[in-house]
């Protein structure tokens, strides 16, 4: 927290004119001021304006990031141990790998030349095959995504739980919809980029399930999707600036091939490499034993949803270059990454593969936590993300 607190100081008070970040607007939207963006982000700015009854402003806001993206930290230990059944195990080395999980599932990044062995720009800086255009489950220049996070791997597993018997209870209430409910709409109020993607995903499921029971299970699917209205309803009030027309400006939702993303990337099959190296190698060995666990098959299909909408929707006029639907990949990314490992953490434990295929796949996560690590210590810095 201490690290990540003096990180989000420097970003909110633009030390030295270094610290790139989205929290100055962020700021004078929190405290009243026109920033000339119109940002539907009250979670963040609520949690800023408990702390500025303390401190100043820009302190506030860097102490509401670290508070909102240090809850990650306990949700993420809780279905961690809850995956490994670490109580219940005799010794301690599951426990101590949860907490390891944990800390480097906050840091892995994408792929690429470590500062020391990469190129050059004129500035001196070094962020070939980086950030832009490749993106990264960690994204610790952005406050909105932090802030939600917490809240979106909460109705992610609950969308998980709810998976295994809503179609065998017939109840309009169960405190599992209630949490889904619940923190979807928290996250989306904190960002709406989780929600996008997990909606769709979400609705295609249990659309699939319907049709494949002959819409024997038409009444399961209405007493789990009113869990949803909500969150919709939130959607439409922080999507609405989208396609409010300002003069001559354009706005609005474009749809195209590739055409945000490829502002910033001139190789995306590499991006996306670079970018998945290590759940991928999971899922190979998954293939190869004929072992493809019904939590990792979520992951994945909310990660191809989340590439999709990157490769195929775009925000239209000045918005393009900002690459907005990026955000949703990133937690494709992100729950990627985290389900990858907790697939390999019990696999390693139960020994069902050999060991040079173990040891292969945490070779790869350890070098996906190595550029974190090292893309990290760039922001903190004062280096670009990009």
């Amino acid at each position: 927290m201490a690290v990540t607190l003096f990180l989000f100081h420097r970003q909110s008070v633009s030390y030295d004119g270094k610290y790139a970040s989205d929290i100055h607007p962020y700021i004078a939207e929190m405290q009243g001021i026109d920033s000339g963006y119109d940002f539907p982000y009250p979670i963040l700015f609520l949690t800023g304006r408990f702390f500025s009854l303390f401190t100043p402003p820009h302190h506030a806001m860097a102490l509401a990031i670290t508070f909102l993206n240090a809850l990650t930290a306990p949700v993420l230990k809780y279905y961690l141990d809850k995956f490994l059944n670490v109580l219940a195990a005799v010794s301690c080395k599951k426990g101590i790998l949860s907490s390891l999980s944990v800390f480097s599932m906050l840091f892995v990044s994408m792929l690429y030349p470590l500062t020391y062995l990469g190129r050059y720009n004129e500035l001196g800086e070094n962020y070939l095959y980086r950030y832009l255009g490749t993106f990264t489950p960690n994204p610790y220049h952005n406050a909105t995504y932090l802030a939600a996070r917490p809240f979106s791997i909460l109705a992610f597993f609950s969308f998980l739980e709810i998976l295994e018997f809503y179609e065998k209870e017939d109840k309009w209430f169960h405190p599992k919809y209630l949490m889904l409910g619940t923190f979807l709409f928290l996250s989306t109020m904190a960002k709406p980029s989780f929600t996008l993607v997990f909606a769709a995903t979400a609705g295609l499921i249990m659309l699939y399930r319907l049709v494949r029971s002959r819409f024997h299970g038409i009444k399961a699917f209405f007493q789990c999707g009113i869990w949803f209205i909500p969150t919709f309803c939130a959607l439409l009030y922080q999507f609405g600036d989208v396609f409010q027309s300002q003069g001559a400006v354009e706005k609005g939702i474009g749809f195209g091939f590739l055409t945000a993303w490829s502002t910033a990337c001139d190789n995306i099959p590499r991006a996306i490499l670079l970018a998945t190296a290590f759940p991928l190698t999971v899922l190979l060995f998954c293939i190869m034993h004929r072992e493809f666990p019904p939590i990792l098959r979520f992951a994945w299909q909310f990660f191809l949803i989340s590439l999709l909408t990157l490769m195929f929707l775009y925000e239209k006029g000045y918005r393009l270059i900002h690459i907005n639907f990026s955000w949703g990949y990133m937690y494709g990314l992100f729950f990627l990454y985290l389900i990858s490992l907790l697939v390999l953490a019990r696999k390693s434990f139960e020994q069902k593969q050999p060991v040079w295929q173990l040891s292969l796949q945490w070779i790869m996560y350890g070098l996906h936590f190595l550029c974190g690590i090292d893309y990290f210590r760039i922001l903190l810095s004062g280096g670009l993300f990009h």
